[in-house]
């Protein structure tokens, strides 16, 4: 209940907020604060884990800038980079946990993902970091994602919906209108491989991208959300029905030869070079992807954002996977934790301003001031806020909501679809029988 709340404000800040931002005069703003160091103090290295590996993308350039800013404001400091992918970086940080020796700065995921990590305790609480200044910065609501027991263990940095990227040049290519169902999607896909192009692209080594979309059929398939939080609550099980069906039409979508060809060895930073190099007419992934995408010379203009459509009549486009996202936190057997919080404010508090001037602001979990349209942002851009709009109801991707090992049963489960013939009845019950041994 209290995560259905956290959706409902989040979602009542950022409608208010892109309301504002898009027709509002004010001038872009941030406190830009100096962080509070002591530039002739003791010298201290500070480890940071990011997800961020790609130098082209406006999110590595935006946490770069606010890093070296400090550095320089700071130079006592230095903060190395340990810069990972998605998966990469989940796995290091599990084997970290599991000797208490977690970088200075790290990444995690909400809900059930993060949860191990603070009963394990090794993050730290960032309660006494949250003052009115910081706190502010953040949409109504969001941070409920990250807290536990009465304890914030991390802060994010985005807050995003799920859709599909379409690549309208390719369509037109190939004679195919936006599809308004997922049955259009699945009649798509001969017209596409005649043109000789790959309907959708997948990072399906990474496995959470399959996910991703599973849980918007899931969505649609159900009537509308919560079917994972009735499984949590025990008002319904993997073994239903509308899970089941949910597993067949992803499959069917597999089988109709969706994907682009190895889907299974693409992994999504992979994935999503190569829609931005236009080597694929849809991608379906969360509103992060913007900034990229506009970044693109290939692909810039030419891209638009739709919600994940019905499925068999079912479902409504305006509920969405909502994604809050990756958030920063802090190992609590750092040596240097009180500078690391030290620079983590610095950092968020900075975020949204540098993020607005690199066009980068779109799907941030902080409230950002200033006007979209006369900055320049794309139309795409403002397409997904007008998306953030008509959101009625959400929800959190599968490894949010699920205990890990259930999920990891998930995750590989619906990798092997792409691999090879599997019984969908039987992968639901596979997933009822992790349940069951690991549920709390």
């Amino acid at each position: 209940m209290k995560k259905r709340r956290a959706i409902s404000l989040v979602l009542a800040t950022a409608l208010t907020l892109t309301l504002a931002a898009c027709g509002g005069d004010k001038e872009p703003g941030s406190t830009n604060k100096p962080a509070e160091g002591k530039p002739e103090g003791k010298k201290i290295t500070l480890t940071l884990q990011t997800l961020q590996t790609d130098k082209s993308t406006p999110q590595y350039q935006v946490e770069e800038e606010i890093v070296n800013n400090y550095m320089k404001e700071n130079p006592n400091v230095k903060i190395e980079w340990d810069r990972l992918d998605t998966e990469q970086q989940k796995v290091k940080l599990k084997t970290q946990a599991a000797s208490g020796e977690v970088a200075d700065i790290t990444m995690v995921n909400p809900g059930a993902q993060l949860q191990p990590f603070a009963n394990g305790k090794v993050l730290a609480p960032l309660n006494d970091m949250l003052d009115d200044e910081l706190k502010g910065t953040f949409l109504e609501g969001v941070l409920e994602y990250y807290s536990f027991d009465g304890n914030v263990y991390a802060l994010p940095y985005n807050m995003n919906l799920a859709g599909i990227f379409y690549n309208k040049e390719l369509f037109e290519k190939a004679g195919v209108e936006a599809p308004t169902t997922f049955e259009d999607i699945v009649a798509s896909i001969p017209k596409f491989k005649e043109a000789g192009i790959p309907a959708m692209m997948l990072g399906g080594k990474d496995k959470w991208p399959l996910s991703f979309m599973f849980t918007n059929v899931l969505q649609r398939v159900n009537g509308g959300p919560k079917f994972l939080d009735d499984v949590v609550s025990g008002n319904k099980q993997f073994t239903d029905p509308v899970f089941v069906e949910a597993l067949q039409k992803t499959k069917e979508l597999i089988d109709a030869g969706a994907y682009q060809e190895g889907a299974a060895t693409y992994d999504n930073n992979t994935a999503s070079q190569q829609f931005r190099d236009g080597k694929a007419a849809m991608y379906f992934m969360g509103t992060w992807e913007i900034s990229s995408i506009d970044a693109s010379e290939t692909v810039s203009g030419k891209v638009g954002f739709l919600p994940f459509p019905t499925v068999n009549g079912k479902g409504d486009p305006k509920d969405y996977v909502i994604a809050p996202g990756t958030a920063y936190a802090l190992g609590a057997n750092s040596d240097h934790l009180d500078e690391s919080k030290k620079f983590l404010k610095y950092l968020l508090v900075n975020y949204p301003k540098v993020a607005f001037e690199k066009k980068a602001a779109v799907g941030l979990a902080q409230k950002v001031d200033g006007d979209f349209k006369a900055a320049g942002y794309s139309d795409l851009a403002v397409e997904a806020m007008q998306r953030f709009n008509e959101v009625q109801g959400g929800d959190m991707n599968f490894d949010n909501v699920i205990e890990p090992a259930t999920t990891q049963t998930h995750l590989t489960g619906l990798q092997s679809l792409l691999i090879k013939d599997v019984n969908v009845e039987e992968l639901a019950a596979e997933h009822q029988k992790t349940w069951e041994l690991n549920k709390k």
